[in-house]
């Protein structure tokens, strides 16, 4: 039985730390919110104050789940997705996954995505209209989310080890 280190009481139905984690974790915070989105590549600069700290810590998760609708019935702008590593103390733009694996040298496209313009309002949206990625994240330590126009796009965002 799993005990709270503050409270000293039992901890029951889950666990409170990372770990491995098999189902996809909200890295915003309770499932359902969505994560804050930058409006430009700016305060992910190394000569930003608090650059190191943007984004959302990933845990060393090995996956990481995102989730883009489209807010409006106008075009939603491209949210591009990057990465952190404290070994280099430096943002970078995510690629897309790729099968070839790791020695592959040729470079993949980065990973940015525009969701599904649905031309409806979100409360009659079908699953249909929104776009869904997987990227694996092994070493990557923060992710942020980039977008420029973010009143027209919401990103839900998780990670699992599984």
């Amino acid at each position: 039985m799993a005990v709270d280190a503050k409270t000293g009481q039992a901890i029951f139905g889950g666990h409170n730390s990372w770990g491995r984690t098999r189902s996809p974790k909200n890295l915003a915070g309770a499932p359902g919110t969505a994560v804050d989105l930058i409006s430009s590549t700016g305060p992910l600069r190394a000569s930003v104050a608090g650059y190191k700290t943007k984004g959302y810590a990933t845990e060393n998760q090995r996956y990481l789940h995102v989730l883009f609708t489209d807010l409006n019935t106008t075009a939603p702008a491209v949210t591009s997705v990057f990465g952190y590593c404290h070994a280099f103390e430096r943002w970078f733009q995510i690629p897309e996954s790729s099968s070839e694996g790791l020695g592959d040298n040729a470079a993949p496209n980065p990973a940015a995505v525009t969701a599904v313009d649905s031309t409806r309002a979100v409360t009659a949206q079908v699953p249909a209209d929104t776009e869904y990625r997987l990227y694996e994240i092994a070493g990557i330590d923060r992710v942020a989310f980039v977008n420029a126009d973010d009143g027209e796009t919401a990103v839900y965002a998780a990670c699992s080890t599984f």
